[in-house]
């Protein structure tokens, strides 16, 4: 599935697509690997808070399977290019709210998260809100994005900021830029998601330097390396030059996770 110019044009205006259904067919045996990953885990979502694992897909040697699944491939090489790298990714149990935020910003380079989502969700019951836009680098200083303080800046609810509202059902997969503002609202205590994430292959010292900061952002999940040892071990030379130039660039994350492992009393949550 390469994307159409429309769609690609339409990714950079806004910073997102939706595609519903692209892996609907799939969706039964993906969603028995994802309990089997939690179960396994030894985790109990009691409802209180979100539930994490880091990476996620590398889990089950099925999973990886979805890194060369050809709607997700081209989705993400249509994007990012035919060398994209792979950052890993997360599963999760969402609990309620999650306020507007990005995942970091980006001046360099491109990062794109392509969400998979297992429950029907609306717009009141903690779909993915997206500001359309918020991801352009000229944009940073946008007050759009001090969304999370919209009561004390425009005096609305941060459900009140304006936005897109992705209504999904098992099965829909939404792409987007890490700089985009995203949030959800009104979800229940068990929401069922998982993302992979991506980069598109760097070339320059720059983007060799913000690959690396990525990448040291995983030591707070206590993870010495990007992949798991399935990933890698299962990996086609197609899959293998996805992870490749991560690989090259993790060296610093052991003793980055080895000093998280000191400070925290449990890895991150998200």
């Amino acid at each position: 599935m390469k994307l159409s110019p429309q769609q690609i044009h339409f990714f950079e205006a806004f910073g997102y697509l939706y595609f519903p259904g692209l892996v609907k067919e799939e969706i039964g045996w993906i969603t028995e690997e994802f309990e089997a990953i939690f179960a396994a885990s030894g985790q109990v979502h009691d409802g209180t808070q979100r539930s994490c694992i880091v990476p996620f897909i590398d889990q089950r040697e099925r999973l990886c399977t979805l890194l060369d699944h050809p709607k997700v491939d081209r989705l993400i090489a249509s994007i990012l290019g035919d060398d994209f790298n792979y950052l890993g990714g997360d599963g999760n149990y969402y609990t309620g709210d999650t306020r507007w935020h990005s995942d970091g910003f980006h001046l360099i380079g491109r990062y794109l998260k392509v969400a998979f989502y297992l429950d029907p969700l609306s717009a009141n019951t903690g779909c993915l809100r997206v500001i359309p836009g918020s991801h352009q680098v000229d944009l940073q200083d946008w007050p759009a994005r001090q969304a999370r303080d919209a009561e004390a800046l425009w005096g609305i609810s941060q459900e009140m900021v304006p936005h897109v509202a992705l209504e999904t059902q098992p099965g829909d997969v939404v792409a987007f830029n890490h700089n985009l503002m995203h949030a959800s609202f009104g979800g229940s205590a068990a929401r069922r998601m998982f993302t992979i994430n991506c980069c598109a292959r760097c070339n320059t010292p720059e983007e060799i330097q913000e690959l690396e900061n990525f990448v040291a952002g995983g030591a707070r999940f206590w993870k010495e390396q990007m992949h798991s040892e399935i990933m890698r071990r299962t990996a086609s030379p197609t899959r293998m030059r996805h992870l490749q130039q991560v690989m090259e660039h993790e060296s610093h994350l052991p003793a980055l996770a080895a000093k998280a492992r000191a400070e925290m009393a449990e890895p991150a949550r998200g």
